[in-house]
């Protein structure tokens, strides 16, 4: 059975090592011919670029035909792609969408997420929005307790991009150990005051536990879920969280996602002020950057996918999540092509 990755992260490649030997034969495409997916895959063409929207997924429907393609996972333009699992359907292609096209821009605008998210599955820091220096000054402001740092963020981004913790003052330590995510309060007020500032979320800063929890769904059930929290010496700690699973089951079931997906958590203090407890950020609609450390606990996410979507999938015969490791990276080099297949 022929399954496409189309164009998507680098770190998608771990996702098609992972089918290896098994009963997919793995595909993938990207506008870069020097891109790693390409060099991951065993097969693959090139997408053309500056395709987008509806020229892409007719493009794409075409390309699937071609190529005899039974099963895409789509990168680029998931969204749009959601009103055209039909048309591929029709065509003998099973389309993997997370959810409808309105769900997975709903989960991508942060602050609208966070107004319609169920605190009862888990809670959420204070938080406001701003588009200029005005309401960033009011923001602070509001949301200003003492002993309790502010940070921004995008409200539309893709990981860290955009994120920062305000200081005020600046800490000297930290800019000289090189830290990315701080930014003075009078840093933050220059940029702010310019024009065509974006959609920006103001927040507490938590200062607990970060973690990153791995699912994989199918048609709003949970199969497997992978709690890591992040820190340490460039590792990450593989952790037996029940109650961080139990909020992806929920969450599967109330988008009804399909595919894999995660959310961020990060520790704050409970209304007592004295228990740390888990806060939802954010949850994104398709697979993490660092999803291969949740693979390293026994979870093939996209076998599952796969098995899930074809009908085969034995629930009953789940391999456990091994839960109480640490996980490190260990990167690896491969060849893409030789100089001499480099046409100029």
């Amino acid at each position: 059975m022929n399954v496409l990755f189309t164009k998507n992260f680098s770190v998608t490649a771990a996702q098609l090592h992972a089918l290896e030997g098994t009963r997919y034969t793995v595909w993938a495409s990207h506008s870069d011919p020097g891109h790693g997916m390409l060099a991951a895959a065993p097969h693959g063409f090139l997408e053309p670029r500056g395709l987008l929207g509806d020229d892409y997924a007719a493009w794409l429907l075409d390309a699937c035909s071609r190529h005899d393609i039974q099963i895409v996972l789509p990168g680029k333009e998931r969204e749009r792609l959601a009103s055209w699992e039909d048309r591929f359907s029709a065509a003998g292609v099973t389309l993997i969408t997370p959810a409808d096209e309105a769900t997975q821009r709903h989960l991508e605008r942060k602050d609208e997420f966070l107004r319609a998210w169920d605190t009862d599955v888990l809670p959420i820091p204070r938080w406001t929005t701003f588009d200029n220096l005005q309401g960033f000054d009011e923001g602070a402001a509001a949301l200003g307790e003492p002993g309790v740092r502010l940070c921004v963020k995008p409200a539309r981004g893709i990981y860290a991009s955009g994120f920062r913790v305000l200081m005020d003052p600046p800490d000297l330590k930290s800019f000289l150990k090189g830290e990315l995510y701080q930014m003075s309060v009078a840093a933050a007020r220059e940029l702010f005051a310019q024009p065509g500032v974006p959609t920006m979320l103001l927040m507490h800063t938590l200062e607990g536990a970060e973690r990153s929890v791995d699912c994989v769904a199918w048609r709003g059930e949970l199969i497997r879920a992978v709690v890591r929290r992040k820190g340490g010496e460039g590792g990450q700690n593989i952790e037996d969280r029940p109650d961080l699973v139990e909020a992806a089951r929920r969450i599967a079931a109330r988008y009804g996602l399909s595919g894999i997906f995660n959310f961020q958590t990060k520790d704050g203090p409970d209304a007592s002020g004295r228990t740390r407890t888990p806060n939802m950020l954010e949850i994104n609609a398709r697979a993490s950057g660092g999803l291969r450390y949740s693979m390293a606990a026994g979870v093939n996410f996209p076998l599952l996918l796969l098995d899930a979507a074809t009908g085969v999938l034995d629930r009953a015969a789940l391999p456990p999540v091994q839960t109480g490791l640490s996980v490190a990276e260990d990167k690896v080099v491969r060849v893409v092509r030789r100089q001499e297949e480099v046409v100029s």
